[in-house]
């Protein structure tokens, strides 16, 4: 069996992500235990479904991953997502959502993790805030994912897919609360990746980046995303397999310090980006205050659109 403790601990990957996690391989165990409600999406790897836990009424998400999905080589990146999880689990990671069971049956691979409710993806919530976050909301939700990116590398573990659609943000709180979600592209930390996915200039030079710059980059690109969403202001046009994303008016933000915020993350030279640890000192997210005291106002300015110079990001989608 793929994920049977026997197959795992045979594996020279698992010896070096260091993790042991059980696997049932019974559906009465899950059907025991668990009360799937409905459907919340589906893809190529199969579907998500909401749940509960029975003993609990604790809130899950149960994905069904169906064999004749798990070929050509997603064999290993399921290994991946689920010893990358554990491993996140183990560690001092609030802000993952956690991998709870996984069931490994003759049909099927099931997993089964924390979901967090009330909530949104950063894409939906943006969405539902009129398209434009105001700038201390967009601040506390920025300042999250810098620490989440800390946590998850300190634990060793690069998420490599950092997108609206991957950060939840918790509603019932005073305050966004943001919580990190599929790892079905993650790696450890000290791996060379070569995915095409939002990759960084330099991958197009060297073919290969490492984790921090490009985790760096990819807040980069997702603070552009949610705070300027006013796509009149960007001009995308597709030239062979590259896009190039034109900042026309790259004063683009009201505030100063959001500007050198994306200019630092987004340089070309991975060299040129701050660390994560400087990140979390930037003037952009320097919010702890705004967090203790939930000082979330309607009063906030929304950031505009400014006309200035010309920046350009290249991204392969």
């Amino acid at each position: 069996m793929l994920l049977s403790p026997e197959s795992c601990t045979s594996s020279p990957k698992d010896e070096l992500y260091g993790v042991t996690f059980q696997v049932s391989t019974s559906r009465a165990d899950f059907e025991s235990k668990y009360r799937e409600l409905h459907k919340l999406g589906s893809g190529g790897f199969g579907s998500v479904f909401a749940g509960e836990r029975l003993d609990d009424a604790c809130n899950v998400a149960i994905k069904h991953i169906p064999w004749e999905k798990v070929q050509n080589g997603v064999e290993h990146q399921l290994i991946n997502e689920v010893a990358i999880m554990v491993k996140v689990s183990q560690g001092n990671c609030p802000a993952v959502v956690s991998l709870l069971d996984c069931y490994e049956l003759p049909e099927e691979v099931i997993l089964v993790m924390e979901r967090p409710v009330p909530s949104m993806d950063l894409h939906d919530y943006k969405e539902f805030h009129g398209g434009v976050l105001e700038e201390e909301e967009a601040k506390v939700i920025l300042r999250q994912m810098v620490e989440a990116s800390i946590q998850m590398h300190n634990s060793n573990v690069f998420h490599r897919d950092l997108k609206l659609k991957n950060i939840l943000v918790e509603t019932d709180h005073s305050y966004p609360k943001v919580r990190v979600i599929d790892f079905g592209c993650g790696c450890l930390v000290k791996e060379v990746i070569k995915c095409k996915k939002y990759t960084p200039p330099e991958w197009h030079s060297s073919k290969g980046y490492s984790a921090e710059p490009t985790t760096v980059f990819h807040l980069g690109v997702i603070t552009f995303t949610y705070y300027n969403i006013n796509m009149s202001c960007v001009e995308c046009f597709e030239m062979k397999n590259w896009v190039y994303i034109y900042f026309l008016n790259f004063s683009l933000f009201c505030v100063p310090e959001c500007r050198h915020f994306l200019k630092s993350c987004l340089a070309e030279n991975p060299d040129d980006r701050p660390s994560l640890e400087e990140l979390l000192r930037h003037p952009c997210v320097q919010v702890s205050a705004l967090i203790k005291t939930a000082a979330i106002t309607s009063s906030n300015k929304v950031l505009h659109c400014c006309h200035s110079n010309i920046f350009c990001v290249k991204l392969w989608f």
